[in-house]
Parts: C-alpha cells; structure tokens; sequence
C-alpha cells in the first residue's frame, strides 16, 4: 500500500516551523511565574525551608545553642567536624575550601548544619544570609574568608586555582598522547607508501626478467607438480574460481613497533577516558576548576575516541597488514584475501526511498572497503618452493599457468574403469608431493578461549555504539544506569559467547578427525594417520571405523551407516566398481553405491574373497569431501538478510534525524554550550535503544529453545523467522508423509499359460496372489534374490522396501565365499533339504537408472537367471514388447491409484555356453544384462499414510501454506496419497502430465479417467471456479516442461512431482523458492540437496544437529513441521513487537526531552534507573515469552518494520501518547495552586541536572511517562493471529500489573518514604511537617533546595492525573486492539486491498493473457486451499485488484 504524505501535512510543519522561529522567551511561550488564573501578577514566592549554610566559629561556645556541637565526656569536637579523644594537629578543618586561600589564625570549628529558614519575598542569596543569621538570633555573619574575627558563613567561594595557561600537566600529556597517536600513523603511512613503491619497481624488473625466462622455456612442458614459482603481473592476484583479490605483504621492524605502538595507544585511549571522568567527580582539578574547558576538553576526546574505536571495528581485519608492507606473493609473508560476501536478501519490491538507503549503503561500503569479506592468512612454501596459503580449511596453491592461486585437483580418471584399475597405491614421494600440494586430510576448526572469543563479539559496530554512549553515562553523573547498562550489555555478551563456543566446539568436534589407518604406499600396507591421506591413495577399510575422506570400494562388501552425515535411517551397501564398467563416474549418481562419504561409520566389511582384503581408493581429502564442503557452508555460512534487516537501517536513520531535531531544540530552548550537547547526546542514545538489536534476535532464542523441547533442532537461528514466512511447503512422501517401511501386499505375475510369446497373442495378468508360496517358482526366486539386503550381527541391511519383499518370502540368506550371496528357500517338508540359489553378479539400484538386475545360478535345475528389479516404467522400457500384457498401463495404473508401491520384474535365462561360459559372463555391462528380457510380474507394496498426517497437512493448509509433494514414487501412488492427507482437497479433478515419446510433448489426461482423450490444461485451469483441478507430472514430464521453459506457467497448479530424482528435487525447490519463501522435509537421505537448498529445511533425523538442512527433528511426523511453521511466526511477531516497544520507548523519550527542554526540567535519577534498569529490560525480555498461537491463521506476519500495519501501530500510539502527554501539562496549567509555583529555571545552573527534578512539572511528566512505558509493552502483547491471547504471557502481564499498580501508588498516596525514593509527592520533612505529612523519623528523605520546599499534588488533582493516565492506557489497548488489529484493520483490508501487483485491469493487455502474466510473473496462486477461486471474474468483473489472500507474496 502506498503511503501517501498530504499538502496539509506540510503546511502543519510549516506553520510550526514559523511559529518557533517568532518566538523568544525561556520558555519559549509563557513567563515564568508571571500570571495567576485570574491575570494578576504573581507575587515573589516563600522560600519554605531554605538551607542555610554550615556556621564557622573561632569558638564552638559561639556557636547558637540549637546548633551547638556536642561531644561525650572526655572527648573533644575537632575542626574536621568529628568528635576524637584529642585532636591532631594536621587535622584539616571542615570550614577550609578547595580552591581557595589556607585558614589563618587560631583553629576555626564548624558548627552542625542543617539548619533551615523560611524566606518571604526570596529574593536574593544575599537575603538568605541576612534571614539565617536572624533565624540563629544572631547579628550578621560575613561570608567565607581566610581570617575570620569571629564567625562566617562556611559557604565556600568558586575555586581559584589560578588562570589555565594549557600547559598544565594535563594538557602535556594529552599533546604528547595524541600527538603520538598522529605521529605513528601519518609517519607509519609515509614510510610504508614509500617502501611500497620501491618494492613495486623492484618486483617490475622482477617480473620482466621472468617473463623473458618464461619465454624462452615456453615449449618445454612440465608437470604440474613440478612448475618452479611464477610471479604475477602486479601484486594483486585475482582468483578466478571463487572470485577472490589475494594481495601479499610482509613484515616489517618500524611496522610491527607501530602496529604495538597503536595497541598501547588503543589502551591509552581508555585510560584517558577514565582519567577525565575520575576529574569531573573531583571538582575538574587537572583543569585548575574550569568546569567549561574540562567539559569542552572531554568532548573532544569523547569524539576522537569514538572515530578511533568506530575505525578499529572497520578496518580490523585489514588493520594487521596496514603495518605491513605491500610487495610481490614471491617476497610476501602473508596475503590478504578479499572476497565478495554473498548474501541471501529477502525483501519486497522497495520503494525509492528504501532503494536510495541501499544504494548510499552500497556506495559507503564500497568507498570504505567493506563490501568483501578481508581475511589474512600466511604465506608459505612447499618443499618443492610452491607458495599457497590455506584460506576457509582450503589449501590455495599459485599456479603459474593460471596466474591465480587455486585449490590444486588430481585427476584419478573420469570412469569407473579408470577408478577401479587404480590398485597399487602411490609411492612415498608421490603422496608426499600430493600432500604438499592439497594439504593434509585434516580440517582444522579453529575454536577462540573464552577472553579472545569475547573480544571478537565486542568488535562490532553496535558495541562500539553502546560503550561510547556509557562513557557518557559514566562521566555526566549518571553512573548508576551506565553500570546496570554495561552490566545487562555484558551479561548478553557473555551468554552469546558461551552459545556460541559450544556450536563451535560441536562443529570442531564434528570436522577434526584423525585415527590410523592401513595405506597401501611403496607396495607395501603402512599404518599411518588419516591426516596423511592423498587422492589415489588405496586404504583396507575395518569395520566399526569412520570413513576418513571420500572413497570408492576397490574390493569387498561394505555396509556404511550414513545417518549421522545424511540422516538416512538404514544402513547403506556399498559394492566395489567394476574394472569393466566405462561409464562415466557420478558419486552423487550411480556411483553413490560404490562411494564411501567421509564421516560415515563402517558398519560391516566383508572380503570378496577369504585371502583378500576390503580396500578402497581415496578420491577426495579434506573440505574437498561432501562432509568437507557441508562443514566449510556450516562454519562460513551465507549471510541472510530478511526484509526487518534492510529496513532497520532506514529506520536508525530515521531516529537519527531525530535525534538531530532534539540537538537543535537542546541548543535552542534548554541551554547553551556543552550542557546542550550532553543532552541531546543522552536524548540520541535514547531514541536509538542500545537493546533494539537484541529485541530483533531475542525472539529466535526463545523460539529454539521451545523447538528443541519439541525434538526440533536449530543450527541457524535467523531461519526461525523465515519459518515464519514459509509460504510453500515441498514434503517428501516415503517415510515423511507414509510410514516408514512398507508392508508386502503380494504379486501379479504373469499368467503361465500365457506365457510363451509366440503369435500375435500379448500375454494376459494372472490373479494378485497375497502369499509368496502361492507363486510360480521363477517369481519366487525374483523375490528372494533380486535386492541388495545383507546380515550385520543378524540384522538385515539394505534397502527398507528389498528388507520387506525378503522377509515376506521366508527364504534364508547365508553368506558364501564363492558367490555373491546364496539364498535358501523354506522346505516344504521339515527336515528336507532345499536347493539354494547362488547370487553370481549384481548391479545395485540407481536412482537414476530406476532398476538393479542380478544373475542367479538355481542349483535345482543348474540353470543362470537373470532378474531385473524397478519402477514399472522403467521395466516397460526395457522389456520385449510382445511380454508386455495389452492390460500393463491400466493394472499398473489400477494399483497405483489405490495407493499401491509397484515394481515390476523382468526374467531372462541365460545360456553360458552361448557368452563364452562363466568367465565370460563376468565381462558383461549392466546394459548387457538388461536387455532382451521378459516381464514377469508385478511386485505390490502397502504405503499406508502416517495416523496424524492429514491432520497436520490440513492444519497447514488453513495456516495459509501451499503444501505440495515431491516423491519418487510414481504419480498415481503420490495422487492417491495426496488425496488421503488432504493436500489435493475432496471433489477435486487431478489431471497427470506425462511425457509421450512419440509426440514429443506432455500429454495431460485425468487421473480417474485414463482410457479418456488427452485434455487440455489451459481451458482445464480457466474453469477453475467451475471444477477445480490440480495437476500432477512425473520427472519426465517436469523435465520436458523445464527445457520448454513452461514449467512456471503451471508451477503453482501443480501439486505432486513425481518419479522425481535427487537432482530433479533440487530444481523444483529452487523453482518454488522464486515464487515465495518455500520449506522442504524428507528424510535426509535422497532429499540431502532439496533440504540444503531450501530457505527452510527440515530433515526428519535421529541427529540432533543434522548438518544437512538447518533444522532437523527426530520427531519424523509432520506435526514437527506444523510446530516449526507456529514457532517461526510466534518468534517473527514477537522480533517485531519487541522492535515497536523499543522504538515507542524513544519516541516516549523523545516527547519527554522536548518537554524537558521546554520547561528546563528533568525526571528524578531513581525514575531514569528505574526505566532503564528495571522497566526497559524486563519488559524486553517480558514481551519476548509470548507464545505462539496453537493454530495457524491463513496470514502470515509482517516482516516489514516500516509496513503499513507496523507504522499504523507505532505512530498512532505516538499520537496518542503525546496527546494525553500535552493533557497533563494543559491540566497541571490550570491549577492555581501550580501557578506561581513553576520552576524558574534561571535560578539553577542547568548543567547539574539532578538539580532539575524536585518540581511539579518534572513530577507530572515522570508519572505519565512511566504509565506509557509501561503500557506499550502491554498494547503490544495482543496476540492477534500468531501468538496466544494476552494473558497467557504471564510474566509480562505480572509486570505490567505490579508496575502499573506502583505508579498508581506514587500518584494517588500521601508522601510516604517510597514515593520520596522517586520524589513523586515529597519534600524536605520540615515543609512536609507544616502541610501535615509527619513521615518516619528513620526514613532517609532529600531535601527540596526549591522555594516551595515540596511538590506535594492536591488530593484531587492528584485523581485527576491518576484517571488521565488510566485514560492513556485505555486509549492506546482500545487503538491497537479495534483499530490496528480488529475489526477496522479487517473493514480496510477488505476495502482498500494491498495492490502488489502494480497492474490494472485492461492497459492494452486482453483478459486470459493478463491473468497469465499475473500467473507466469507475479506467482499468484490462483486459490484458497480446499477451493479455486473464479479469480478472473473477481478481478476484471469487480476492478478489484487481488487480496492477499490470493497472493504469494512477502508481507
């Protein structure tokens, strides 16, 4: 919605703006003190109790007897005011001033202080004496002098120290110190820009006699490994793989005594800082008393420090190599990395002003250098003289062909054969050469102590911003709330520190690993450690062993559990690679079940043979491993920015530009000088809470730890919010939708007697048969022998479906050292003997090929069978036609819409004489072994839905969340399944989409309907309000509709992607991941790269901190991912209601600076510690225990710090609070008891602003200001649709209630010692005593140096404040309530709907084609879920444009 700005809005501002500048009185538009009610001039006030000033006497007998010192028997009263059993002769006397000339004369003793006078007609200090002095009976008294006759007033004279010359002490050091500072670093520049150009003229000359050298050599070609040095064309080195600028330095003597010179300089900056607080708690004696020059002085030092810290914090990372010098990579020491910092930047189309900000951010950064990542790491040599350098766990090595320095490779081979011929190992001094030139098999985590750990948190901007502004705490006597601010500021530090150094030590733990291990080198096994491991290594893997680095199987059987790396439940076969396989290696593809990862466990290893040994061939080392490579994104992540994060700086700009205002008004309206500047100062930090960063994130802390109660694990803690946002949600259906396993629900071969293939008779289904036994034997054998399973410690292993079709035929599997495997049927007789079947070659599942095939030798009948096992497609394919029923598609198609898991099984028998005998047959390709076969039956599994999925699923559904299915299970399976958990609603048409070989198109039919005509989708999804439709493909069909560049036209129709491969599950979450934020779950297993590529994923795995996807549970049920959705909108909320309650804090600082400027006033010091300490931060953290909602609405929340909604919110409460703030003092004005009674500002010295409190006009304004801070945190615990209603969040509603009920209490209760703490209705207890109020004597209460002694409301005007407050917090509930979130917000939502499409209806573009553009650019859904929306009609018939809820889009 567009946020138009009215002409009269300006006018308002204009006529302000004049009327301030017509104005010249203090304040500005009333007289002090002027006028009464009725318009007669105000008569000079009674100063009621004035203190008067302590009595100095020659003689204490001099002193008048009611303030005469008196002293036990047998002590004496000294002149230091103390009674002692004598008295010292050093003694200094209380009567002595600072300052100022030594007593002279005899010893002169202070009497007791504390005596008071009441003053008619105050007029003058000079008359104060003079009502003292008559007030002690008594003649009049001179003021302090050094030689007094009898007695003086003990009031001491301003300090005279003598005149500052600047060139005390003080201003010596500080010449020497910051001339020091300039020195090194204008000195240290010079010098180094100096030896920077002779090393560059020097590293020409250089390079031109390498060059020729190059030139002369260039037809003589060496090995890689072997290439001498080579010197870049000029010292920066570009790296084109990962788009790095490497620049090399080495050190130097002056820059290292510089740079340890800038680090004692850093430290001194400190000390100073301290000094000159410690001074002004002293009476400003290093500055001879001048309060102004001592102040001016500070500030000063105040701005170099914070420029000097805000420089540090910038250029830390290049700091080190600023005091280095420059030179050539041949020369250099170290190198600096500089590396563009990727980001993920989710934020909605930005207006101008938000793309201004952007573009001033990115010109800033860009002049500044901090739009690259600056690491510095050392430069070494190899053994050889090859420089590298190790950057994020990788080895760097300069390559001279390339001119770059680039993580070096080996080539091993590009097909299996290549791979699998690579038995003998390398020689010592080839691994070593390797070794130097990747690096050691050793990803080493570096971990900080806890000091260092701590102080990288503290370099970052906003602490840099916080202990600045504390140092101004500190120093303008306010050190009480800069200590409870450190403290809190400290405390979260350190909790974040702790949090984050055990992540980082689990990841250390996770990525360093090193053991020893058999290495074939030299020819012979050598145990050596893991850490020495190269590519083309060979390795005897053992069980119960961690795969060390990513391999291939040479020899032998190995069972690897992959849980703790991918989350796949069961442990994984792994088979060796076959010499005579050329087909291209793919370790992610087919060659996934001939691959050991790095970091998995060795469960089991068998030898093919009993004298051979289970070896594999190292591939990848180090980061260069999958395991590697997830590390590296785990501990270098990319950075994400969510829309708040873009907008924030906007909105710190924003508060700074008024923070500007109340400079100018500090200047303009309070006073002069540096006092202005100390306040505004105040006033800044103020408005720009030093919390605010915390209230965005502490939302996410919240909500991990609520996750992790519920078996969710959290390893990125932004991710929670954009779970908030989760707009798409992809599900996996096996074991994520379904059950685990699958149940065995029989087959359907082919009938026998059909079976001969001869004539023009197609072959016809026999019976579905539920019993194994009941099938012919062939289909038995199929059954038994057609899987990868294995025993480990009498445990099948293998794949969850071949476990279950194994067990349901009730053979028994025993492992044979001459064959494969040997499987032994059940004998039908106990007691007799049962021919076994020999296992004698296998080729394994491949994902992408959708089958596996065995052969088998059957001892019965001596004969060699060969089986292939996979997707009823796929088999379709690679049958003979003629064995194919003429029923194939509909069966297949019949079984698969009840839900059914189908294989099918195709048979060939082989005659070994006819392929050479057995020593041939072992030569065969896998495409050898699975052509001219014959289909032979169906296998049938029960996928049977999980009890609480399609509760769950509808709960997400009526959360406003697209639900769609990404399976590899057929498209008929996956649309029945869909049907039953609800994600395709009841009464709805599904349409599938196939690919057709023969017309090179998909082919879209009706699911329920598949003898019927091709339909045709567009006319199909323009009646979407007439019968509603969803489309389903397979991966053929997605693949098709992708090089076609069609898929996103129908994208959004489509719920179920079936048949899909892994890399195919990529590409559709990357799909919907451009139409709005999109969440992925699986089982970790084929899902890894879905997961990984997700904006929110989540993998149902037994690991705690799974470091495939950023979330993972161990709850595999989808109410996991019901609960995530809850929380990461529960959190998102409470990030932003913690972000309004601290603006509403500054904006209630700033009405009340303004006032306080106005009126010359301040809130008492106990209310400033009082609202900083005790009511910002815990009602910070209060707001921040929300709950989540327990259902999810069809909205999801804001993300947008200035949305509509967000600015709504905040600048009506604004609104409202200075208006009941203006109240108050429009009220307080029309009392005759206050005027005549106003604070009289020129009467104190303003720059002591402890002095400013004891009014009514302070008073009034810090009982409605507190009424609004707290009450903020209240109108924003509400908790709409994302959070539980607002009295479930009980500590917030405990606090708000007991706060609310204390400041009552200071507002309506006569003056009691409570009250007197925050001198809300107090006085000097004498003053107290003449009204009545006679408060305990043991009660400590401050005396009023005002007039009126007291600031004591009447008892109904008192009422009158209390209702006024009652009526502030009862206006702001009742706006955010019925305005913000209810039934208004939901009258203008309706009414005026978020236009984010920025198209009409019409504008030249015809009505099917415009509702296309809207589908195909602007991912509008089309639908409400359970229905589709007639949503053409709607939008040209009404000219309405479309609502959110018919959008994907990021509110």
């Amino acid at each position: 919605m567009a946020v138009s700005v009215s002409p009269s809005y300006f006018s308002i501002l204009l006529l302000v703006a004049c009327l301030l500048c017509s104005v010249t009185a203090i304040p500005r538009f009333n007289q002090v003190n002027g006028y009464q009610l009725n318009g007669e001039r105000c008569p000079l006030q009674t100063y009621h109790a004035y203190p008067c000033p302590r009595l100095c006497v020659r003689d204490i007998a001099l002193c008048p007897p009611s303030i005469r010192p008196t002293c036990d028997e047998g002590r004496i009263y000294c002149v230091d005011g103390t009674c002692r059993d004598r008295c010292p002769t050093d003694l200094i006397s209380l009567c002595s001033c600072p300052g100022a000339p030594a007593l002279q004369g005899a010893a002169v003793y202070p009497c007791r202080s504390g005596n008071t006078v009441d003053i008619p007609n105050y007029n003058s200090t000079l008359q104060s004496y003079s009502a003292c002095a008559s007030g002690l009976d008594i003649s009049p008294v001179s003021n302090w002098v050094p030689n007094p006759a009898e007695r003086m007033w003990g009031q001491c004279p301003a300090p005279d120290y003598g005149v500052l010359t600047f060139v005390e002490p003080i201003f010596i050091s500080l010449y020497i110190f910051y001339g020091s500072c300039l020195a090194t670093l204008g000195g240290w520049y010079l010098y180094k820009h100096k030896k920077e150009k002779v090393s560059e003229r020097i590293g020409c000359a250089a390079r031109e006699k390498r060059r020729v050298h190059l030139d002369d050599h260039k037809n003589e070609k060496k090995p890689s490994l072997d290439d001498a040095s080579s010197l870049p064309e000029t010292p920066c080195l570009r790296n084109g793989n990962d788009d790095m600028l490497v620049r090399a330095y080495r050190c130097d003597f002056l820059g290292t005594s510089c740079f340890v010179l800038y680090g004692v300089q850093t430290l001194g900056m400190v000390v100073y800082m301290i000094l000159m607080t410690y001074d002004y708690y002293n009476g400003y004696l290093f500055f001879k008393g001048n309060q102004l020059i001592q102040t001016s002085t500070y500030i000063g030092m105040w701005y170099i420090f914070t420029g000097w810290f805000i420089a540090l914090v910038l250029f830390r990372d290049r700091l080190p190599n600023f005091f280095r010098i420059q030179c050539d990579d041949t020369e250099g020491e170290y190198v600096q990395v500089e590396k563009d910092e990727p980001a993920i930047i989710f934020i909605e189309e930005g207006n101008s002003i938000i793309n201004f900000v952007r573009y001033l951010e990115r010109v800033l950064k860009s002049r500044l250098g901090q739009d690259v990542v600056v690491t510095t790491v050392p430069l070494s040599r190899t053994r050889l003289g090859e420089r590298y350098f190790v950057y994020q766990c990788t080895r760097y090595v300069f390559h001279q062909e390339q001119q770059q320095f680039i993580p070096h490779a080996f080539h091993l081979g590009d097909t299996c054969s290549d791979l699998a011929s690579q038995t003998s190992g390398l020689t010592n001094a080839q691994a070593q050469t390797r070794l130097e030139m990747i690096g050691a098999n050793f990803i080493e985590v570096y971990v900080p102590n806890f000091p260092m750990a701590l102080l990288r948190e503290f370099a970052s901007f906003f602490y840099v911003y916080q202990f600045t502004i504390l140092w101004l705490f500190y120093y303008y006597d306010y050190w009480q709330v800069g200590i409870a601010d450190t403290a809190v500021i400290l405390l979260s530090a350190f909790v974040k520190v702790i949090v984050r150094l055990k992540a980082e030590r689990r990841i250390q733990k996770m990525a360093e690993f090193t053991d020893q291990i058999p290495i074939l080198r030299d020819g012979t096994w050598q145990s050596l450690s893991t850490a020495d491991l190269v590519p083309g290594d060979v390795i005897q893997i053992e069980a119960g062993k961690v795969a060390p680095c990513d391999a291939v199987v040479l020899s032998g059987q190995i069972v690897a559990d992959e849980s703790s790396l991918t989350g796949e439940p069961l442990p994984i076969r792994k088979l060796p690679l076959r010499p005579d396989d050329s087909t291209c290696y793919d370790r992610m593809g087919q060659g996934k079940m001939s691959t050991l990862f790095a970091g998995t466990i060795i469960s089991q290893a068998q030898p093919s043979t009993p004298d051979t040994l289970v070896t594999a061939l190292v591939t990848h080392t180090g980061t260069a491993t999958d395991k590697g490579q997830l590390v590296k994104k785990i501990l270098f992540p990319t950075r994400v920015s969510f829309i708040f994060d873009e907008q924030i700086k906007l909105v710190i700009l924003i508060l700074l530009c008024c923070g500007m205002v109340i400079l100018a008004l500090a200047v303009w309206l309070y006073a002069a000088g540096t006092p202005a500047w100390f306040y505004a100062t105040f006033a800044i930090a103020q408005l720009v809470s030093p919390l605010l960063p915390a209230a965005l994130v502490v939302g996410q802390s919240v909500a991990a730890s609520r996750l992790k109660k519920k078996q969710i694990y959290c390893v990125d803690l932004p991710r929670i919010l954009m779970a908030g946002k989760v707009q798409l949600f992809c599900f996996d259906k096996t074991g994520t939708l379904t059950r685990e396993g699958l149940e065995f629900y029989g087959a359907q071969p082919i009938d026998q007697a059909s079976s001969n293939y001869q004539g023009d008779t197609l072959p016809c289904f026999d019976e579905h048969r539920l019993a194994v036994g009941d099938l012919p034997r062939l289909m038995q054998i199929s059954i038994a022998t057609c899987h990868s399973v294995t025993l480990l410690n009498d445990q099948f292993i293998g794949n969850p479906v071949d476990i279950e079709m194994f067990r349901a035929s009730k053979w028994t599997l025993q492992e044979s050292g001459r064959y494969l495997s040997t499987m032994v049927p059940p004998a039908t007789v106990p007691g007799q003997h049962a021919d076994p079947v020999h296992i004698i070659k296998r080729f394994e599942f491949v994902h992408a090929r959708m089958s596996m095939s065995v052969a088998v030798l059957d001892t019965q009948t001596d004969r060699v069978h060969i089986f292939v096992k996979g997707a009823y497609e796929k088999i379709k394919d690679l049958c003979r036609s003629e064995s194919l029923p003429a029923n194939y598609d509909r069966v297949t198609a019949d079984l698969a819409r009840q839900g059914c898991y189908v294989l099918s099984v195709a048979h060939r028998q082989l005659d070994l004489q006819a392929v050479g005998g057995m020593d041939g047959f072992r030569e065969w390709t896998r495409d050898q072994m699975e052509e001219h076969i014959d289909f032979m039956g169906l296998l049938v599994f029960k996928n049977q839905l999980k009890p609480d999925t399609a509760e769950n699923i509808a709960k997400l559904k009526s959360g406003g969340t697209r639900t769609i299915m990404i399976t590899g299970d057929t498209a008929l399976t996956g649309t029945y399944i869909a049907r039953q958990c609800g994600m395709v609603p009841a009464g709805t048409n599904v349409l599938l989409g196939d690919y057709d070989i023969h017309q090179d198109t998909v082919v879209w039919t009706d699911v329920d309907q598949p003898d019927a005509l091709p339909i045709d989708t567009e006319k199909a999804l323009m009646r979407l309000g007439e019968s509603p439709t969803e489309l389903a493909v397979t991966g053929k069909a997605f693949q098709w509709l992708i090089e076609h560049d069609m898929i996103r036209q129908y994208l959004l129709d489509i719920r179920v992607f079936a048949r899909m491969t892994p890399n195919e599950k990529v590409q559709c979450v990357q799909l919907h991941m451009e139409r709005g934020i999109t969440a992925m779950t699986g089982d970790g297993g084929n899902d890894c790269g879905a997961l990984r590529a997700a904006h929110v994923g989540i993998a149902m795995s037994d690991a705690e901190a799974s470091i495939v996807s950023p979330f993972s549970t161990s709850r595999r049920s989808v109410a996991s991912c019901v609960e995530l959705i809850r929380q990461g909108r529960g959190a998102l909320a409470t990030s932003l209601t913690g972000y309004k309650y601290l603006i509403l804090y500054g904006q209630v600082m700033m009405a009340l600076k303004i006032f306080s400027f106005y009126f010359s006033m301040s809130m008492p010091q106990n209310v400033w510690i009082a609202v900083d300490l005790f009511i910002t931060v815990l009602l910070t953290w209060a707001v921040s225990q929300s709950k989540p909602a327990k259902t999810l609405e069809d909205q999801r929340p804001t993300a947008r710090l200035l949305g509509p909604q967000t600015l709504a919110s905040c600048i009506g409460l604004v609104a409202i609070n200075w208006i009941f703030m203006i109240g108050a003092f429009a009220m307080l004005f029309q009392q005759s008891w206050f005027r005549c009674n106003e604070f009289d500002s020129t009467t104190v010295d303003v720059s002591k602003w402890t002095l400013l409190s004891k009014y009514y006009e302070p008073e009034v304004a810090s009982i409605v200001c507190l009424t609004q801070f707290v009450n903020n945190a209240a109108v924003f615990n509400f908790g709409y649709k994302f959070r539980q209603s607002w009295w479930r969040n009980v500590p917030l509603v405990l606090l708000w209630a007991g706060y609310l009920t204390i400041i009552s209490y200071w507002t309506l209760a006569d003056p009691n010692p409570f009250g007197c703490l925050f001198q809300i209705n107090c006085g000097t207890r004498s003053v107290l005593a003449q009204l009545g109020y006679n408060l305990p004597s043991h009660s400590r209460l401050v005396p009023y140096d005002t007039p009126l002694g007291h600031n004591v409301m009447p008892v109904d005007f008192r009422w009158k404040l209390w209702s006024l407050c009652v009526g502030n917090v009862l206006a702001a509930l009742v706006y955010e309530k019925f305005i913000v979130l209810g039934p208004v917000h939901a009258y203008l939502a309706r009414r005026f709907p978020v236009n984010r499409s920025g198209k009409k209806c019409g504008g030249g573009m015809g009505g099917w084609a415009f509702l296309r553009e809207i589908r195909t650019q602007l991912a509008i859904t089309l639908r409400v879920e359970g229905y589709t929306l007639n949503f053409l009609r709607r939008l040209c018939n009404k000219g309405a444009h479309p609502s959110n809820t018919d959008t994907i889009s990021i509110r």
